[in-house]
Parts: C-alpha cells; structure tokens; sequence
C-alpha cells in the first residue's frame, strides 16, 4: 500500500478523537475491556426497521428481535423465549420473555411487538422487512403474542430478528421518528451512549441484558470512509481493530498484535441491466457474457484471492442446485451470440443489424473495489467482442432510471425469500417502491418465487427454488461475479469471535459481540 500525504493527513484528523475513545491500539483494550473498530460506512439512523439491506454493527447490538441467528444463521429465540405453529401452519404463538428490558428500564412486553409489527406492516418504510402476509397480530397477555397469517410464510422467523421497537417511547412519534434514530432505545446487550456523526459511535455494556452482561464494557465503531486511513490507524495503534479491502489483507497480516478473521459472505457482485433498455431486451448477449468473464481473474486482481466465483444468487444456500455452469469460455459466448444473429464487426465488436452491441457499465466509486472490478470487467468484455466503457459514479449521481449496467451488490445468508424476492420480482419494480433495481421481470422466475415463499415444506421449497434457478438460466437478470469474504483485523488477545457466513458487506461480524472478551 503507497501511504500518500493526503492519506495520513486525513488519518491525523481524528487522532485526538479516537484517543479519546480508543484503548491505545490492538492490545491496549484489553486494559479496561474496551474496543475500537474502523469501519467505512455510517447509517443515516440507528432504527432497525429503516435498514433496508443490512444491519449496522451498532443498530445490530443496541437492538434484539423476537429471533435471532445462530451460527448456522438458523433462526433461534431472542425476545421470544419459544413459539408454537398451528397444523395450518397459519397461526404462530409466542411466548415472550418475562426479564427483558428497554435500555430506560422499562419492560418489554406484547404490546411492543404488536406495535412494530404493525407500523412496519401498514407503514411506508424503506425497507425489505414488509412482514409480508400477516393478517394479524395480537397480545394475548403481556408476554404472548399471536401472529395470524393469510398463508404459510417460511420467512417469518427471519423478518422477526429485525429489532423490535419501544410503543411507550414511539406511540406518538411513529416508528420512524427522527430523533429515536439519533438516541436509539433498544433491549439489546449494549446500549448507544455518543453518537459523533462523521466520527464515531460508542456503545457501552447493558449490564441488565437478558443473556447477562457483555464480557467488553464498551465498543466503538470508528467511521473511517478511506481505506488506506482505516490501515493506517490500524497500524498507529489508533484503532483495535478493522474491517479491510482484500489488497490491504498481506500488511495488516504483519502488524504486531493482530490477527485476521477471514470470514466467507453470501454478499456477491453482479452486472446489473436496465431492462427497460431496449438494448437488453434479448436475453442471449446476457448469457453470452457469463460465460466471457474470467471470474478467477477478478477474484486473484481485484479481491487479492479473498473471495469465490458466483454463478448464482444462491450457491451458499442450502436450496442452491448449481444450475448455473459459468465457467470462463469465449467460444460458447460466441456461440450463443452467433446464434442470435450476431456477428463482430471490423472493430471485433458484435453487432446485430448494424448496431453495435456497446454500454457503459458503472458501480459507486467511492466503493474501491467495485470501482477496480467493473475496469477489469469491461477489459475482459471488450476482448471478447462487447463495446463496454467503464465509469464509476459518486452515489449521489447514480440515476437508476438512466443507467445502462451497473455492478451491484446483494446477497443474505438467510432465507432465500429475503434476498430474492425483492431484487428479482416483477412486482418489487424500484418505481413501485420495490428494490428490483433493473426492472427485470420473468413469468417463470415471478412463479418460482410466488411458490418459494408460501409454503413451509422443505421439498416443495426446494423444487421451487431449483425452478428459480433454471429460469435464471434462461434469462440472466446478472452477469454474476464473485461472491467476497470479509476480512477484518482484531486484537490478538480477542476471544469469542465465531464464524458464520455474514451478510452484504461482511454486516454481522458482530453478531454474538456479547460473548467476545479479552484473554485474561
């Protein structure tokens, strides 16, 4: 890595701050059971039901749903100390804890569960967490609630992990008031004591926690956007520890006192298309370029070997078939894009009655890594005959409605309902408020879905999500790349930390942060 001027000049600018905050660097918080961890991304807000795509490290402590996720990111008890399903599979019954508590030391009961779920359900809230097909929700008592449902809906324990919300605190204010989001009032096992936007938060041991108080006394999450800022506070002993680009993984590995936690993701990239381009209309020049990219070759570039090629949106899930055989071979691209009636020009671009098959591919270029990727992307497309420019665009200029192709990134390693309906479903168009960035619409993925979604059997699920997968086939929504592996840097002296595959952008590393502690 070239530490440029410019580079530790930003660095110095919250020295003063995070000495204030931190512990001394990787083994100082091991003094008074403290930790400071760099991170690049800062929520708007600290309020679980406004989080569309992930949860942030803090709004994940600070807050608890009625589930959880275990390392198998199988759904346990959280709030809810057990449930019962009616034969229909229509009615769940939940039985709640009796020692929960809010942060102010009020008590958490049914009437805060009816209260989120509802306002979430009848809301317009940006997010993804719609508690799709529940007819109704009712406190039978203080610590029993009754979910009613239109019909089964497999996904339901997994929408409840997202952090309930306190009624006496929002009952006038709605659930997506402004200043909750500031000063946030969770039952989780720690709570938010400073919250410096731009600088940092800081949470701090709830020592009436229901699983018995955190083994650290305090967390705080450094928002360090620069890549190259966040290994150099690494390396100065400014932070504990911090989550890294894949080029940076080799130097962080030589610091004294670190060590790396290599943890697979069910976060992937993607070439995404704007469908309502007529030039995307036929799905043979998508499947071609599945099979023109090299994804070894981003993966070994771009990702430094810390990632796996994707063929799907569910290779890590156990409903995925491997449909999909994406391996890098230019002659079938050809073949394929013969076939369809194209042939290169004397520019060996292909083209279709006289129209040269070209579009500009985009991503975030304040995402490092994606901004590298789609340059060798769109270096391999243009070997192989496809006239695609790379320019990345800061966030704030990304127009979905005008873009052409554009790298996304998606993935949870939860269940395949949360992550495929919204980004793959006619119905979830981004102009009606859905999440399907590119307008892409498939009879045959819309029924696989619709099937995948409303039934608990486990077979029937299964037959589904392999008819999904063979339609994808068919009618790529993606040029599928990579699937990435977070790496973060922690104190050598850390225990506790368990691995389960995270979500997108390695979100859920701190998962059981209760359990972590310094080695005595």
């Amino acid at each position: 890595m070239i530490r440029s001027r410019s580079a530790i000049a930003a660095g110095a600018g919250l020295v003063l701050l995070l000495t204030a905050c931190s512990t001394g660097g990787a083994q100082g918080g091991a003094a008074d059971g403290t930790l400071t961890y760099a991170l690049g991304d800062e929520p708007e807000q600290l309020n679980p039901v406004l989080v569309d795509e992930h949860l942030d490290p803090v709004t994940e402590m600070v807050f608890r749903g009625l589930t959880s996720h275990d390392a198998d990111n199988e759904p346990v008890p959280a709030l809810a100390e057990s449930w019962k399903v009616s034969d229909d599979e229509k009615t769940y019954t939940f039985a709640l804890r009796k020692d929960a508590t809010w942060h102010d030391g009020e008590p958490f009961t049914a009437g805060d569960v009816v209260f989120t779920v509802e306002g979430v359900r009848d809301g317009k809230l940006p997010t993804s967490n719609k508690f799709a097909n529940v007819e109704e929700v009712e406190a039978e008592d203080e610590h029993t609630v009754v979910i009613r449902l239109s019909e089964p809906t497999p996904a339901l324990l997994d929408t409840l992990s997202n952090g309930m919300l306190p009624e006496h605190l929002l009952k006038e204010k709605g659930l997506d008031d402004p200043d909750f989001g500031e000063h946030p009032v969770g039952t989780g096992p720690f709570r938010l004591d400073t919250w410096k936007h731009g600088e940092y938060a800081k949470v701090t041991a709830f020592e009436d926690y229901y699983g018995g108080a955190p083994g650290l006394d305090a967390i705080t999450i450094a928002y360090v956007p620069d890549a190259a800022s966040r290994l150099i506070r690494l390396g100065n002993g400014e932070v504990d520890a911090a989550y890294l680009e894949p080029s940076q993984v080799e130097e962080a590995g030589g610091i004294d006192g670190v060590r790396l936690e290599t943890t697979p993701t069910a976060d992937y990239r993607g070439i995404l298309f704007n469908m309502a381009d007529e030039r995307f209309e036929d799905p043979a020049p998508r499947r071609a370029m599945n099979y023109a990219i090299d994804r070894d070759a981003v993966i070994d570039s771009v990702l430094h070997g810390h990632g796996r090629p994707a063929s799907g949106p569910l290779d890590l899930s156990p409903f995925g078939t491997g449909a999909a055989d994406y391996t890098h071979d230019p002659d079938k691209a050809a073949e394929i894009m013969e076939k369809a009636g194209y042939e290169k020009n004397g520019d060996g671009i292909w083209e279709r009655d006289g129209e040269p098959y070209s579009f500009e591919l985009t991503t975030f270029a304040e995402d490092g890594v994606r901004a590298a990727m789609i340059e060798v992307l769109a270096t391999q497309l243009r070997e192989e005959g496809f006239d695609v420019t790379a320019e990345p665009k800061p966030r704030d200029a990304v127009d979905w409605a005008e873009l052409e192709g554009f790298l996304i990134g998606w993935g949870t390693p939860y269940d395949p309902d949360g992550s495929l309906y919204g980004p793959f479903h006619s119905s979830e168009a981004l102009d009606e408020g859905g999440s399907n960035y590119g307008g892409y619409a498939d009879d045959a993925v819309d029924e696989a879905l619709d099937a995948g979604r409303s039934t608990n059997d486990e077979d029937a699920r299964a037959e589904a999500y392999a008819d999904f997968q063979e339609a994808l086939v068919d009618d790529p929504p993606y040029v599928f790349v990579s699937y990435l592996d977070a790496v973060n840097a922690v104190p050598e002296g850390l225990d506790g930390i368990t691995e389960r595959t995270l979500a997108h952008h390695g979100y859920g590393f701190f998962w059981n942060a209760e359990e972590w502690s310094y080695r005595q």
